[in-house]
């Protein structure tokens, strides 16, 4: 009967201490395809061992270039970063990278991934220049379309208090009926309806909040006497008109 040998793992010394990270770094290059270039330095050597997808001109073997880096590289840390480099072609990349340790926990090398968002940099400009409006919307124009008023005025008082418009308080969403019953405009037909679908409130709720602002003005308006040419010292309680039909 033939005896084979047991094959014997080779030395610790003798492992290639990166080659467990070969399958990551080909990994990451081809799911982000052709806008990730990842790259594998030996800080013992303080060269390139792979590199996957060259955007930057370097290759395997090249100096890295990361004097110093090793130091700055905190040893609670095991991740650097997103931060941002410069690339030849004038733009940027969105980079990160991941500390490599031996089983002492020296570390011996990184793992940097560096993601163009040169063409996603283009891509905002190009939208933002295309969504932008040189002139102010027409104020006799709007004005005349209920909706599109509400609208409005439901759009910046959300940007002006810094909330999405759900997340408006009691007080909040006062105020903003407030503004609008200021503007006259519940005097139009269907004005209920329009402002409790740009409030995503209830038309039961705008009632409510138009109820609450009409109280508090009359307890105001009790509080105060108002003169006028040959009813002076007489109190006056004005109360706002109800809403337009629905």
């Amino acid at each position: 009967m033939a005896i084979t040998k047991k094959k014997l793992a080779p030395p610790p010394e003798t492992v290639d201490p990166f080659s467990a990270y070969f399958s990551v770094g080909e990994a990451i290059a081809t799911l982000l395809h052709p806008f990730a270039e990842v790259v594998l330095h030996d800080l013992r050597t303080g060269r390139i061992v792979r590199i996957w997808n060259s955007f930057t001109q370097r290759q395997a073997g090249d100096l890295s270039n990361l004097k110093g880096a090793k130091d700055a590289f905190p040893d609670e840390e095991s991740v650097l970063g997103p931060y941002e480099k410069a690339l030849p072609s004038q733009g940027r990349t969105k980079s990160i990278t991941a500390g490599l340790r031996n089983p002492e926990n020296e570390l011996i090398g990184f793992l940097c991934v560096n993601l163009d968002v040169s063409v996603l940099d283009s891509a905002i400009a190009t939208m933002t220049s295309f969504a932008s409006t040189e002139l102010k919307r027409p104020e006799p124009i709007y004005r005349n379309d209920l909706q599109q008023h509400v609208s409005y005025l439901v759009r910046d008082y959300s940007l002006r208090v810094n909330k999405p418009i759900e997340n408006l308080t009691r007080a909040e969403r006062a105020e903003l009926v407030g503004m609008v019953d200021r503007d006259g405009l519940f005097q139009a037909r269907h004005s209920v309806t329009h402002v409790a679908n740009a409030m995503k409130i209830s038309r039961a709720s705008i009632y409510n909040l138009l109820s609450k602002i009409n109280k508090d003005s009359d307890n105001g308006d009790a509080e105060k006497p108002s003169t006028t040419p040959g009813t002076a010292g007489t109190k006056t309680s004005r109360r706002r008109t109800a809403p337009g039909s629905e």
